[in-house]
Parts: structure tokens; C-alpha cells; sequence
């Protein structure tokens, strides 16, 4: 029988006169019976029944969370029709913790997504933005995981604030790396190419990160916040990992998965952009179309079409209908009408010369550049 139920029952026998007291006990017991009336509205109403727990378990952990989930099967054994409510400081870090390992793994999947996509284009290959991720989430793992074996608390906020800064500094460096090998790979051999690509970003990376790393330092050794606290030292720590394995792991990386990176890599078509004008116009860069007018220009590449001009330096090569195609990026002429030949050498032109105009008619021009 509840306590309660005994209290109010003795209150009663003293109200009907079968218990006799004195005033000041009598003046005492209706205090208390006040009081008790009180405490029984706050914890039984017309909807609900409340019940107080006393716990000697710490506020958080294993044992704490695991008799909160005991609470809640006995007391829904009771009110199988009802809702039950836990709450509590034990109650709502066990609840935030879980809202936040299933909110986190969400937020982690998406944004995993988006740098996926974000690289894909970026370097227009599939394998390397694989190749990225495994890194930079290995690094941002293994800044974690240091709390775990050091058995050091963790605020849930660190994780959150620290894995996005470390998460975008990773993918700023590795970036610069790689920028830098795939432009030195196409001159040089796979391994010469990532020491020079390491030598070029090595300036960018230890000042961005020693600027980062000192930042986080001083903000865990002068704040007073825990939660400031533990985002400064897992700045400080991330950082610093990240430069060390960014600067050994992922070169090392690049050139085990550089066969995938060139296997995946596609291009992306890139329409081109017509351009008509009227007049005297300059050109620099290759150009594929008609042209009506007169041409003053280095031509390398295949006219088709009517040709009537001067060539001052190279040569010109007519190609036969059914002729095996030669290499385009020799400089020559296709004509199908009377080319004028600048004199040999030994036999200077007229200065005065300039070239005849090419006839009203309609010339393409198909530059082909060089394969370096």
C-alpha cells in the first residue's frame, strides 16, 4: 500500500475523533496533510499518474541508458493503451543520444553525396573522388577515435563543428595535390610527377594548416566552456593529422588508384559557341566555319573549298578523292582551284605584292591543334 494511502487514512481517523491529539500535533498533521495533497494533484490527475524515481547510477552511460529502457518496458506492461514518458537528465541525454547518432549518419550520407558529386565534375573522373573520400573520412575517423581509446568525454558539438571544418580543410588540400599531379603526370613519369606535385603544394598546406592548428590550440587552452574546449583540441588534433596524412597516405593513394582514375574518367561535351561578325575582325584560336572576305593569317589546318591567295612560308599539299588521310597536323592547303605559290627563296618577291583576294565564294576553315 502506498505511504500516501496510510497518511490520508490516519488523517482521516483524526478528523472523525476515533484518534485523539493534542492541538499542536493536530495543527502539524494538517500541514502535512496539505502538503501531501499537493504532492498527490502534481502526481495523479484525472488523465495521468506520475511517478518520482531515486537513482544511485550516474547521470549518463551504459548501465544509466540500459535501466531507462527497463523503466520503460515495466511501466508500458502497466499502461499498455497510454503513452509513457521518461523524463529527466539521464532521460534526455539518452534521448539526444540517439537522435543524434541517427540525425548524424543522415547528415553524413548527404554531405558524402554532395562532395561526391561536387568532385565528379571537378575532375571528371569517377575513381578519384572515391579515392577522396576513403581518405578524408579516414582521417576525420581517426581524429575521433582518439577520445575513445584515451577514455576522454566527448561533447556531441565537437563532433558536429569539427568534422565539417576538418571535412573541408581535408578536400581543400587533397585538392591542391591532385590538381598538381594531374597536370604534372601528362609531362612527366607517375612518380617524379606526385614528388614535384608534393614540393609545389607542401608551402599551401603546412601554412593553412599550422594557421588552423594554432587556432584550435589556443581556443581548448584559453576558453573556460567544456564544449569550447573540446572543439579546440579536436581542431587542433584533426589538423594536424590531416596535414601528416595527406601529405604521406594520399600521394601514395594516387599512385596505386592512378590505372582506376584514368580508367573512370569521361568528358563532359562542351557545345560550341558561333560567332558572326562583320568587318575587319582578329582571331586567336581555332576557328571552324565560313568565312567571305580576305584571310591574313598563320593557317594551320584543312580548307575546303575554293582557295585563290599567296602563301608566303610553308607548303600546300592538294589530297586526291579517296586519298588515305594525312597527318592534320601538318600545314596544309586542300584546294580544288588555282593556288599562286610565293617565289622560291632565291628569288625575292615584289615587296609590293600583297595577297590577290579570294573570290566571293565560301571557305571552311577546320583547325586541328597540335597533340602535345
Amino acid at each position: 500500500m502506498p505511504l500516501i494511502d496510510i497518511f490520508l487514512f490516519v488523517c482521516d481517523q483524526v478528523d472523525s475523533g476515533l484518534v485523539q491529539l493534542d492541538e499542536e500535533q493536530t495543527a502539524d498533521l494538517h500541514d502535512a496533510q496539505a502538503q501531501m495533497l499537493a504532492a498527490k494533484a502534481q502526481l495523479q490527475g484525472t488523465d495521468y499518474s506520475r511517478t518520482l524515481l531515486y537513482l544511485t547510477l550516474p547521470v549518463s552511460g551504459d548501465e544509466t541508458y540500459s535501466f531507462i529502457d527497463t523503466i520503460r518496458e515495466t511501466a508500458q506492461k502497466y499502461y499498455p493503451d497510454g503513452n509513457v514518458y521518461v523524463a529527466g537528465d539521464s532521460t534526455n541525454e539518452y534521448d539526444f543520444e540517439k537522435s543524434f547518432v541517427r540525425d548524424n549518419t543522415v547528415v553524413s550520407i548527404v554531405y558524402i553525396l554532395i562532395v561526391l558529386v561536387v568532385l565528379l565534375f571537378t575532375f571528371k573522373s569517377v575513381g578519384m573522388p572515391i579515392l577522396f573520400i576513403l581518405v578524408i573520412q579516414g582521417i576525420i575517423w581517426i581524429n575521433f577515435s582518439i577520445p575513445v581509446f584515451t577514455n576522454t568525454p566527448l561533447f556531441f558539438m565537437s563532433y558536429l563543428v569539427v568534422s565539417s571544418i576538418q571535412m573541408g580543410a581535408n578536400i581543400d588540400y587533397a585538392i591542391v595535390i591532385s590538381t598538381w599531379y594531374r597536370d604534372l603526370n601528362t609531362t612527366m613519369e607517375p612518380r617524379k610527377a606526385i614528388v614535384k606535385a608534393l614540393q609545389l603544394s607542401f608551402p599551401t598546406v603546412l601554412t593553412s594548416g599550422s594557421i588552423l592548428a594554432a587556432a584550435g590550440f589556443l581556443i581548448g587552452k584559453i576558453s573556460t566552456d567544456g564544449a569550447i574546449v573540446g572543439i579546440g583540441s579536436c581542431l587542433s588534433r584533426g589538423t594536424l593529422i590531416s596535414m601528416f596524412l595527406v601529405m604521406f597516405v594520399l600521394p601514395q593513394i594516387l599512385l596505386l588508384g592512378d590505372t582506376i582514375v584514368e580508367k573512370t574518367s569521361f568528358r563532359v561535351p562542351v557545345p560550341e559557341a558561333r560567332r558572326r561578325a562583320t568587318g575587319t575582325v582578329f582571331v586567336n584560336g581555332r576557328v571552324r566555319g565560313r568565312i567571305s572576305g580576305i584571310v591574313d593569317a598563320n593557317i594551320q589546318g584543312v580548307i575546303r573549298g575554293d582557295v585563290n591567295a599567296l602563301i608566303g612560308t610553308g607548303a600546300y599539299q592538294n589530297q586526291e578523292p579517296g586519298e588515305e588521310k594525312r597527318n592534320p597536323f601538318a600545314p596544309t592547303i586542300k584546294s580544288t582551284g588555282p593556288v599562286s605559290q610565293a617565289p622560291a627563296p632565291d628569288s625575292p618577291p615584289d615587296q609590293d605584292a600583297s595577297p590577290a583576294p579570294i573570290p566571293s565564294g565560301k571557305e571552311e576553315t577546320d583547325h586541328e591543334q597540335q597533340d602535345q
